[in-house]
């Protein structure tokens, strides 16, 4: 049975199940070269049909992870909640009355032109709309979280700005039962949205560069600008709710009061205030269920939605008394809700709840034959050879200082770069956050993430052991160790925290042999481990994304397959 997971709105692409297994994942942007492409995946939809061989009419089912809002019963949901919400407001403001309808009639209007445009490329590529099924953006999330865990039971928890009308739920999963929504938010009082409207802001692109307003946070005070957010959206003891007037659940449409309120502090205060208020809500959400819920006795947590890109949170998470594991789905954001959907409609059709994510190298990858015919086109600027030990030569490059553009094996999915699709470099130049990121026309403020190899992390990271689940997928960061610190200043927060991804043999081979054998020979314990590709470029896919790269000296050395590509200079 084939399983086709779509996705049509920002960040789109495609999941191919097949009898509940993992065949192919693939984000549009990757193909079109346009970050977070939206729209219908089509280039992503044509190229796993012809790698598998399959038409359309092969394919038994397609899930699509929104617009359940389509379904009766959730309509009803909604209304209800809604209506509860409201009992709650000063409806004699007639502003506030006003700013929920202005939310729900943006909702539904985007909704409405979102799946339009859907059905209209069911049409386009003889879809039967029968054998389409539409879940829950906020359950695709939670599925895409629980399914592919290594844990068969869980409490699932999504937040992002919205989807479906929601901004949050908190859902109980085991693996005979499957998954079942507890609660939700509305995305009247969304963290998302919240998180997203600061990043306006601050100057930088909402539901984008959310990334660069937790790397600023560690150069402020929290404590100047608290007391801000803590008017804005905050937990009742119950619940997380917003002050609606002052906060306006949108990216860019900012309450005036709230912007001159803002204008006192610095930009470093700003993002230190709303870092620690969004750790401290997300915490006392969490705890609350886990009490709650604590004749269950459940230790296990498992996070999606675009909230938990965010590393810093995920580490507070993780931190709490009571928790022996989470698990973050490596495509946290929407791009990840192909696989929920596929998952959930799996799990119906055959009450199989749990999926095989060992990895997340699901992407394309390209013969010699293919590569070779790339490099023949840029020959008169190139020197390539072909070898027989790549591992060697690339540690080789690394000793020598060389920035290196690591491409090998299928593409990894998801918003990390995790060795398919790397720069790599040596940690010891505390000033390569500065070069380098100048080097890649970006502004980043955090420092870049480090790899290290499975037998020497705990040498690295604090309360880091084998059986986490984050680390893989680069989903969380951990508080460094003093020697780490000193010999590692390149991938090490000014918090003393890092992002590492932690690897070994079975999950990469040729990757995990090249960070192995450079710790062995150099003593060092991690390198730098970045996404290949520019600011605002999506990760490389295919080997001319790779060379004009290395062409235009983002890199030093292009390591492809088994080549060793230089610029001829």
């Amino acid at each position: 049975m084939y399983i086709v997971g779509l996705h049509n709105d920002e960040d789109s692409g495609v999941c191919l199940l097949k009898d509940g297994k993992i065949l192919d994942i693939i984000n549009e942007e990757r193909l079109t070269r346009k970050k977070l492409q939206s729209g219908f995946p089509e280039k992503s939809l044509n190229y796993i049909l012809r790698k598998n061989r399959l038409s359309i009419k092969k394919i038994d089912y397609f899930a699509y992870g929104w617009h359940s809002k389509k379904n009766n019963q959730s309509q009803y949901h909604y209304i209800s909640k809604l209506i509860g919400r409201l009992s709650e407001c000063n409806l004699k403001n007639p502003k506030i009355l006003d700013l929920i309808f202005e939310r729900i009639k943006v909702e539904f209007s985007r909704d409405t032109a979102t799946f339009e445009k859907f059905f209209n490329s069911l049409k386009k590529f003889n879809i039967p709309l029968e054998k389409v099924r539409f879940f829950d953006h906020h359950q695709s999330h939670a599925w895409s979280a629980f399914a592919p865990s290594p844990f068969d039971k869980a409490l699932v928890f999504t937040m992002d700005a919205r989807g479906d009308l929601k901004s949050a739920s908190v859902s109980i999963a085991e693996k005979s039962k499957g998954l079942k929504e507890l609660e939700n938010n509305l995305s009247l009082d969304s963290l998302g949205f919240l998180y997203g409207q600061i990043t306006y802001f601050l100057g930088f692109k909402p539901h984008r560069h959310e990334g660069k307003v937790t790397g600023l946070a560690a150069f402020g005070d929290p404590k100047k600008t608290l007391h801000i957010f803590k008017n804005l959206i905050n937990w009742n003891g119950k619940r997380i709710i917003s002050n609606l007037g002052y906060f306006r659940p949108f990216f860019t449409n900012l309450n005036p009061k709230l912007k001159n309120d803002l204008k006192k502090f610095s930009r470093e205060d700003i993002a230190a205030g709303l870092q620690y208020h969004c750790e401290n809500v997300v915490s006392k959400y969490i705890k609350y269920w886990i009490k709650k819920l604590q004749k269950k006795n459940i230790k296990n947590i498992c996070l999606a939605g675009g909230l938990f890109a965010n590393v810093k949170i995920n580490q507070k998470i993780n931190e709490i008394k009571g928790i022996k594991n989470i698990f973050v789905f490596p495509h946290m954001g929407d791009g990840g809700l192909t696989v929920g959907a596929a998952c959930n409609l799996n799990f119906e059709l055959t009450k199989k709840s749990k999926i095989k994510l060992g990895h997340v190298y699901y992407g394309q990858n390209f013969s010699d034959r293919e590569i070779v015919r790339v490099l023949k086109k840029f020959k008169k600027k190139l020197l390539f050879k072909k070898l027989k030990n790549i591992e060697g030569a690339v540690v080789d490059e690394l000793i020598d200082n060389k920035v290196v553009g690591f491409f090998q094996g299928r593409m990894e999915f998801g918003p990390r770069a995790l060795g398919s699709r790397s720069i790599l470099f040596h940690a010891k130049d505390k000033s390569a956050n500065d070069w380098l990121n100048k080097k890649l026309k970006r502004t980043e403020f955090m420092p870049f993430a480090p790899v290290t190899p499975i037998e020497l992390a705990n040498k690295c990271y604090e309360n880091w052991n084998k059986k986490n689940s984050c680390t893989p997928f680069m989903t969380q960061t951990f508080k460094c160790k003093k020697d780490f610190i000193l010999k590692h200043p390149a991938v090490v927060h000014i918090d003393g925290t890092a992002r590492p991804q932690v690897i070994d043999s079975k999950i990469n081979k040729v990757y995990y042999n090249v960070i192995n054998k450079y710790c062995n020979i150099t003593g060092n314990k991690a390198l730098i481990n970045t996404s290949f590709n520019q600011h605002e470029e999506p990760i490389v896919c295919s080997p001319n994304d790779a060379i004009k790269s290395l062409l235009s000296k983002n890199v030093d050395v292009l390591a492809i397959e088994k080549f060793i590509v230089k610029r001829n200079e």
